[in-house]
């Protein structure tokens, strides 16, 4: 038996060692006929050799064939040898080295010669089949070669339109490359103009403050001159006076005659004296005379009595002259005191007013700077996309029937070029993006000075130690109040005092001059403002004394937490764990803020927020501020980007899982992130833009806004990175400059600032995407919805009212009915329909939400998420689709159109319904329940 093992492997050795030839040239179809007929292979080897799935090429399958006939020892040998003499000759003398006989020995031992009769036959009838299909292919290529003729003859023509439209092409490539030029040329002389105009709007400053500063000093003068005025006032008086009783006083002849008179008395006087000097009386003449003497006596007493009751009266008239002489003094001196006051309070209430006006203006002009950059960046974005949605349909008519670019070299010289420039662009804008101006719930400055008669006052101080000299309290619900001022301190010495209302502070703030309102600005803001002051700087405050004890009052009592108050919208997920807060939030959930600087540290205290009432839950915990969530995505889109995107699809996915770590809680309900998170948006960016460094043809949409939703409208942080430490201080601050093109910046705003709508009234219902609108409203509407839902009527309007009605007031949705006649849908419409208590079923397209909103229709938007693998879902519904796949890439699409409209939307994932009766019954619910909540509105994209 081990001979016999070892003579069958020694046969079998010339077969391996020509293994590979066999297999490359051998078809085992023919061959199995054969071999099946001399027993060798059964059925199920057959069917295992030209049938097995595992067996992927014609090597794989003449190997395994080998392999049955290798296990069938010295049959299985002999058989294949002569298959090989039959079939294939020349692979016969090669594994054996002798010529061809084809005796057919086996089966004319075992079948005898009728069985090699039949096998003979069914080959030639094999033959005879084949040569059929032949003819048969035959007559098929004449047909296709007449077919591919005459192609090729409309293709000729075809090419001869293109080779024209080629000259046009290159004639129109001529006129753009002209016109382009010129447009560099005019945007050249845009650019002079606009430094023109800045250094212009310069001068206009520089002269507005010069303005300001000799309108204070005619202030003062008038002040000046209004003193003096009194006091001449009150000495033309004094010297009237003192004239009056000049010429008043006896002149010198009356005098004299006085003094003559005087003299003549006296010597009647004396006269009298000696005449009654007395001498010897007689006795009766003398008791008479002592009773004369004794009258005198009396009458001198009486008279001296009366004299010194003249003179005490004298003495008392004196004094009430002095009085009235002192009073009409100090009368005089307060009337123009009075009247220096009151000058006074009219100068400063002018000056005040001034003032005002003057910061109406600036926040007139700087809204409208507000306005016209956002709308800057909205054309350029819609630029980027149209450029980006033209250059696809160029390349895409170029990949099908186009003929090679000319200048192949240079656009890839070019798109290398454009790659560093955007590298070196994306660089920039993340040192942009880094800590920077805290984050502003409101836009109004000087509010509540516009509407308080209090006096406002000024003092000037140095602000390099103002936060170390003072302690603030206070946010931008209750105002900024001194609470603290350090003793002998700068800012004591200038007058600073506990409760007094900080409003504006002017002066140097990181190397620039600058005003900034603290009446509304936040705790945070306050601080990081006087911690970067430096220089003289101004205060303007006023004495609010009960405000300041009115909310000293509420922390006590612990109604307010620190003054802050207002509520936004997360634009992302955050995690208490890796983020280093306290509360988890996920993307599109509201919290209100309570306090931006929550125990001294860049973290703010928020509240959850109740979905239906709106009303804040019992549970509160810290997150990031604005600028810290910033940092957070900006330091992992940096290392994203030192790593390179070879794995664009990969990368993100682990990106974004790395910026979203929740707990399998947290993301297992599909309702919990209904929308893309926005700052996945700017990730995709960031991915497409690294993808381009190993594919040069992969461009980055750079056209995307990322928002986390201007944030109160936030004032946008000002240029910088800053890395903090744990207690919230900077400790790294590099400026960076501007990027080479301004456009390319890209606000990331992680939060949204929003304010909360109660609605009463039933509100209108959009369905997203709008190529389903039609049909699920007709499904609603015979689904017994016709008591709580109604379609919008519709006015009909000719061509001129219609362009007249769209200049006057907004138009929500309209139609072209027929050449002269449009179908328009207004706000009155929807009213209308509301008012009958019933939710308005529209089929506009989500561009219409801002018009809603600014007229104070708050609509439920319903996206219904279409994805392959719910789209058969929707095979029953009478849909005008060209193809599902279009059809899914369309609803895609419109998904980006979502992150744009200032409230949020409701999807329904693909696992929420399972036919379109279910997805009515979903839709009905789901609409029931938004029409419970409250409406959180993104007023800064109005």
């Amino acid at each position: 038996m081990e001979n016999g093992g070892e003579d069958t492997e020694s046969l079998w050795e010339s077969v391996e060692s020509n293994r590979y030839i066999l297999s490359r040239y051998i078809s085992p179809g023919k061959l199995t006929p054969y071999l099946r007929q001399c027993k060798v292979l059964d059925e199920q080897d057959e069917d295992e050799v030209l049938n097995s799935l595992l067996l992927v090429s014609k090597v794989n399958r003449t190997g395994r064939l080998l392999d049955i006939l290798h296990g069938k020892g010295e049959r299985g040998y002999v058989v294949f040898l002569e298959s090989l003499e039959f079939y294939y000759p020349d692979l016969y003398k090669l594994v054996t080295g002798k010529e061809p006989t084809r005796r057919f020995s086996t089966i004319v031992v075992e079948e005898g010669h009728e069985g090699l009769t039949q096998f003979l036959m069914n080959e030639v009838i094999k033959l005879q089949q084949q040569a059929k299909a032949k003819d048969v292919q035959r007559v098929d290529l004449i047909g296709k070669q007449r077919t591919l003729e005459d192609e090729q003859k409309k293709l000729r023509l075809t090419n001869q339109e293109l080779s024209a439209f080629q000259q046009r092409y290159n004639k129109m490539k001529e006129d753009r490359n002209n016109y382009n030029d010129e447009l560099l040329r005019v945007k050249d002389e845009n650019y002079k103009l606009a430094m023109r105009y800045a250094t212009l709007s310069e001068e206009k400053n520089m002269a507005v403050m010069r303005s300001r500063d000799l309108q204070l000093e005619i202030d003062q003068l008038k002040h000046r001159l209004n003193k003096l005025e009194e006091e001449c006032k009150m000495e033309r008086k004094q010297s009237l006076k003192l004239k009056n009783d000049i010429e008043n006083r006896p002149r010198k002849e009356q005098i004299f005659e006085l003094e003559r008179e005087n003299e003549v008395l006296k010597i009647k006087l004396q006269e009298l004296q000696s005449i009654i000097q007395p001498g010897p009386l007689p006795a009766s003449d003398k008791a008479i005379l002592d009773i004369l003497e004794h009258d005198r006596q009396e009458a001198l007493e009486d008279r001296q009595d009366l004299v010194n009751r003249l003179y005490n009266l004298h003495e008392e008239i004196r004094q009430a002259e002095e009085l009235r002489d002192k009073y009409l003094e100090e009368k005089e001196d307060l009337e123009l005191r009075s009247s220096t006051l009151q000058k006074d309070c009219e100068m400063y209430r002018n000056r005040m007013n001034t003032i005002i006006i003057q910061l109406e203006e600036v926040e007139k002009e700087r809204d409208q700077a507000f306005r016209a950059r956002d709308e800057a960046q909205h054309q350029f974005s819609q630029g980027l996309v149209d450029k980006d949605k033209y250059r696809k349909q160029v390349n895409e008519e170029m990949e099908t029937r186009g003929p090679p670019s000319l200048h192949s070299s240079s656009s890839s010289h070019q798109s290398e070029c454009l790659d560093s420039y955007d590298l070196e662009t994306v660089n920039n804008i993340f040192r942009k993006l880094s800590l920077e101006r805290p984050f502003r719930p409101s836009l109004s400055s000087f509010s509540r000075v516009s509407s308080s008669l209090r006096p406002v006052q000024e003092l000037s101080l140095l602000g390099d130690q103002l936060l170390a000299d003072v302690t603030l309290v206070g946010g931008n619900d209750s105002g900024i109040f001194v609470s603290s001022v350090q003793s002998e301190s700068g800012a004591e010495k200038a007058g600073l005092r506990e409760g007094h209302h900080l409003l504006l502070l002017e002066g140097c703030i990181r190397g620039e001059n600058q005003s900034i309102s603290l009446d509304t600005c936040t705790q945070e803001e306050a601080h990081w403002t006087m911690q970067r002051c430096s220089g003289p700087i101004q205060l303007h405050y006023r004495a609010n004394y009960d405000g300041y004890r009115r909310l000293q009052r509420d922390l006590s009592e612990g109604t307010v937490t620190s003054g802050d108050s207002f509520y936004i919208r997360i634009n992302l997920n955050i995690s208490g764990q890796s983020d280093t807060c306290s509360l988890s939030v996920l993307c599109d959930e509201v919290v209100h803020v309570l306090d931006t600087m929550h125990q001294g540290k860049w973290e703010w205290l928020c509240s959850r927020v109740e979905a239906y009432s709106g009303t804040d839950l019992s549970e509160k915990g810290t997150i990031p501020s604005y600028s810290r969530a910033q940092q957070l995505l900006l330091v992992k889109m940096q290392k994203l980007v030192c790593r390179g995107g070879r794995e664009e699809n990969d990368s993100l996915r682990n990106f974004k899982n790395s910026l979203q770590p929740e707990e399998s809680s947290l993301s297992s309900d599909p309702k919990s992130s209904p929308r893309m998170s926005r700052a996945s948006v700017f990730i995709t960016q960031i991915l497409q833009f690294v993808s381009r460094v190993d594919n040069k043809y992969k461009r980055m949409n750079s056209s995307e806004r990322v928002r986390i939703v201007s944030s109160g409208n936030p004032t946008l942080p000002r240029p910088g990175f800053e890395t903090l430490r744990q207690d919230g201080k900077p400790c790294v601050s590099h400026e960076a400059d501007d990027p080479p093109n301004s456009a390319h910046r890209v606000n990331l705003v992680p939060y949204s600032l929003v304010s909360p709508q109660r609605v009463q009234r039933k509100r209108p219902v959009l369905i997203s995407p709008n190529s389903l609108a039609r049909t699920i409203i007709q499904k609603i509407l015979n689904m017994g919805g016709a008591m709580d839902f109604n379609i919008c009527k519709p006015d009909v309007l000719t061509k001129e009212e219609f362009l007249m009605r769209q200049r006057i007031e907004p138009i929500i949705s309209s139609r072209e009915k027929n050449t002269n006649t449009y179908e328009v849908v207004s706000p009155e419409n929807i009213e209308a329909v509301a008012a009958k208590g019933k939710h308005c079923l529209m089929e506009a397209d989500v561009s219409c939400v801002k018009d809603l909103l600014r007229r104070e229709i708050y609509p439920i938007i319903i996206h219904i998420k279409i994805c392959d693998k719910n789209i058969r879902k929707l095979r029953k519904l009478p849909l005008r689709v060209d193809s599902e796949e279009e059809f899914v890439r369309v609803c895609r699409s419109r998904e980006r159109e979502l992150e744009s409209v200032p409230c949020l939307y409701a999807c329904l994932e693909p696992e929420e319904w399972a036919g379109p009766d279910d997805l009515i019954r979903v839709v009905k619910d789901r609409i029931q329940e938004e029409q419970r909540k409250t409406v959180w509105v993104e007023q800064d994209l109005l």
